[in-house]
This record gives C-alpha cells, sequence and structure tokens, in this order.
C-alpha cells in the first residue's frame, strides 16, 4: 500500500458527523504526514463555531494537502 493510499484510508475512518471530506494532493511526500487527525478535528470545530470556508490547506514536512469538507445534510 502507498503512502497516498493510506492517506485515504487514514481519512476515511476519521468520524467527522454530517460531512464528507475530499483531499487532493497538490504536493507529496515520502513519509506518512503524522497529524492529519488533529488538523481535521480542529477545522471541523472551526465550521461548528461558524466558519464559512469548507476548503482548508494541510502542510506537514513535503506535504501540501487540500482537504473539503461537502455536508451531507443538504445537495
Amino acid at each position: 500500500m502507498t503512502v497516498i493510499d493510506q492517506i485515504f484510508h487514514k481519512v476515511a475512518e476519521i468520524a467527522i458527523p454530517h460531512f464528507f471530506i475530499t483531499v487532493e494532493f497538490s504536493a507529496s511526500g515520502t513519509e506518512m504526514p503524522e497529524h492529519i487527525e488533529a488538523f481535521l478535528q480542529e477545522k471541523y470545530e472551526a465550521i461548528l463555531r461558524g466558519a464559512s470556508g469548507r476548503k482548508f490547506i494541510y502542510k506537514e514536512g513535503e506535504w501540501r494537502l487540500i482537504f473539503t469538507f461537502f455536508p451531507t445534510d443538504r445537495v
């Protein structure tokens, strides 16, 4: 399994209620990023507090990932 596959699995396993999360790979690295879950939880909490943005850029090492939160309760 590649590191990209591991990232997809990691994101799929994270429980973020009422949102479907996509990930784009803007830049890739060789080591698995370690703080994806904490980053996504932090951004989810920001959305709950009223943040209007739904697209967030995560950087760790050589990685640059773009996460987009799509609400599952509307079209």
